[in-house]
């Protein structure tokens, strides 16, 4: 089996061009980490699913961010995976909430397992940042209209006000876009990270300068919390658990994340973060620290959590009992 971590994810465009061209970040090894069935089965058509056999589902985020992969793949001039991007990329036309309150969102059908409130059918703000991201860059190379209207639908459905399940918090001018739909939020890094950059190809390619407003405070929140994130020996991965991410996440999420938002905002606490997290998962005595605390951290999420413990407040409408 693949170890992610020994596979690498770089900064590769980070351009505010109105013409897209590749994403962000180079995703095409994540083709070798799929196509090995790390994450689960492929279906008949080649769509990943996460697990295998009968516990195998969808999930939009890595098929979006599969299509991200094939797409740089085949503009390097692999024809193949032209073809496999297009399948990816029609998925995520045909699996979008055609009406209901989660229009124009991707929604995942099956509980969530470290979350117990998530539970289906809900959505993330990341699937829909990653299936913007993946839909116009299909849309500029195939020059299929369905992917833009696709795209522009999830932009709008990421900023509905909804009574339930909140793809996004506001706090003064403070913008967080929430991968797990929670009430308070829990700030997930790469989540809202990898959203806000959805947003900023909305704007690139539309010229909509509400879009190019809202990806410019979501960054500048990030900014402001940045320091929050860092543990003194590694990252976390939200600011409610304070987890130490995992060392794949550590290398090819969260350090070339803040590379990219570097780039884009000319912010250079960004990059002398990067520079500092980039250094932690090169020293021993960080990650000595990092496994000890990774192992406490898991032993307290598994543990039987106490009935008068407080319950987390899902942005979830629960189905009668």
């Amino acid at each position: 089996m693949i170890r992610p971590e020994s596979l690498r994810f770089p900064p590769l465009e980070c351009s505010l061009a109105p013409t897209l061209g590749d994403y962000y970040q180079d995703f095409s090894a994540a083709v070798q980490l799929v196509e090995s069935g790390y994450h689960g089965d492929l279906d008949s058509d080649g769509v990943p699913l996460v697990g295998h056999g009968e516990d195998a589902y969808y999930y939009a985020v890595a098929t979006a961010q599969y299509a991200l992969a094939n797409l740089t793949a085949a503009r390097r001039g692999d024809e193949g995976r032209a073809d496999v991007a297009r399948i990816q990329l029609d998925w995520l036309v045909d699996s979008q909430e055609p009406s209901g309150e989660l229009a124009g969102c991707w929604v995942t059908r099956r509980d969530d397992r470290k979350y117990p409130w998530l539970r289906a059918p809900w959505t993330s703000a990341l699937a829909s940042g990653n299936a913007i991201s993946a839909l116009l860059r299909g849309f500029e190379l195939f020059g299929d209209d369905r992917y833009r209207v696709a795209a522009a639908s999830a932009y709008r459905a990421l900023h509905v006000p909804r009574s339930s399940m909140t793809l996004y918090a506001e706090h003064g001018e403070e913008l967080w876009y929430q991968e797990y739909p929670a009430e308070p939020p829990l700030r997930v890094l790469n989540g809202h990270a990898y959203t806000l950059l959805g947003v900023l190809d909305h704007a690139r390619i539309t010229g909509d300068s509400e879009a190019d407003a809202r990806w410019r405070r979501a960054a500048a929140t990030l900014l402001a919390h940045l320091d929050e994130f860092d543990l003194g020996y590694w990252s976390a991965y939200d600011l409610v658990s304070r987890e130490p991410v995992s060392l794949h996440y550590q290398r090819n999420i969260h350090v070339p994340q803040l590379r990219i938002l570097a780039a884009l905002t000319g912010e250079d606490a960004f990059a002398v973060t990067a520079d500092r997290w980039d250094r932690y998962a090169r020293s021993i005595r960080c990650r000595v620290r990092w496994q000890v605390a990774l192992r406490s951290h898991r032993w307290r999420r598994e543990r039987p959590a106490p009935t008068a413990r407080a319950k987390r407040t899902a942005c979830v409408e629960q189905p009668p009992a």
